[in-house]
């Protein structure tokens, strides 16, 4: 009977030990892929290099990532600890990739100091529904953005007169709007704004109050904008004492304007606007190839940390 109950404990002891499969299927298709990992970890403990690192390949239970390399110290302050890696995947033909994340623990610090195994952990979540990717653009592609205040009329005769402000218009000014807009999803925007402009529009502003937005991305050509107009609402407002922190408010977009002589609204509350998620996630994916293309070409031309310079002989002087 006590061998019984023994066996069992093993048993359980070593399912629970053991990588799920699932996971250890997902990470191996990111080592074909060569996909690219973000370990979450705070900037002032280790090089800017050892944030993100390429997927080698599984080895035993654990995955190897491969970075241009941190220092010997940080090294070793990161042994058998815990982060969370985040990374993108391609699961499907066809289909844009899926940002995944996990917690891992660093298992082995590889000889060269540029590798390291992270155990195979227990289960990957999928981070992206589809309004959920956020994205900071970077210059090349922001779009000059339009905001209006929208409110009911106050006139006896006619109620329902909506009144509008123009709020923000940063057409053409594209320095502008990158300190403006903080990032952008499938389901709305968040917003710096500055103190003054803040307490000019503040009443418009509220948490709750409503908002036309007018957002046109650049294509390929000047008559190939993307454009997209939106009925929003202010989701929420951030105002800090702080004066280098100025005031921020996020954006939910409500319905979207379709396209046409005959366009009408459709609600994007849930699931967000898939033509604007679509061309976010074409950013995206162009964001994360730049990355990873720059990563690897720096990871090739640096010098291998475990071979030291010749130092130079010394000529006889004639």
């Amino acid at each position: 009977m006590y061998d019984s109950i023994r066996r069992l404990f093993s048993l359980l002891l070593s399912s629970r030990n053991r990588p799920d499969p699932l996971a250890s299927n997902l990470l191996g298709l990111a080592a074909r892929q060569q996909a690219l990992f973000q370990v979450l970890i705070d900037q002032d403990k280790v090089r800017e290099s050892f944030r993100y690192m390429v997927c080698q390949g599984i080895r035993g239970d654990g995955v190897v990532l491969a970075c241009r390399g941190p220092s010997l110290r940080s090294c070793h302050e990161l042994m058998k600890k815990e982060f969370s890696f985040r990374f993108l995947l391609q699961t499907e033909t066809d289909k844009f990739p899926r940002l995944h994340k996990f917690q891992g623990q660093i298992i082995d610090i590889h000889r060269d100091m540029k590798t390291i195994t992270v155990a195979i952990p227990a289960n990957i979540a999928i981070l992206e529904q589809r309004r959920n990717v956020r994205l900071k653009l970077q210059r090349r592609h922001l779009p000059g953005l339009s905001v209006w205040g929208l409110a009911k009329g106050t006139a006896e005769k006619q109620p329902r007169i909506l009144e509008q402000r123009l709020l923000l218009d940063l057409t053409g000014r594209a320095d502008e709007a990158q300190a403006i807009l903080k990032n952008i999803s499938a389901g709305g925007m968040r917003l710096a704004l500055s103190r003054h402009d803040y307490a000019d529009h503040e009443s418009w502003l509220a948490k709750g109050g409503h908002l036309l937005v007018k957002l046109a991305f650049p294509g390929q050509e000047p008559e190939q904008e993307h454009d997209f107009e939106f009925v929003a609402k202010v989701s929420n407002t951030r105002v800090t004492d702080d004066p280098d922190s100025g005031p921020e408010i996020g954006v939910q977009f409500l319905s979207a304007r379709g396209r046409g002589l005959k366009a009408h609204w459709r609600d994007v509350r849930t699931e967000g606007c898939l033509e604007l998620l679509k061309l976010l996630q074409s950013y995206q994916l162009e964001y994360y190839r730049d990355l990873k293309k720059n990563l690897i070409m720096r990871e090739e031309s640096a010098p291998d940390p475990m071979i030291r310079p010749r130092s130079k002989s010394r000529g006889k002087v004639a």
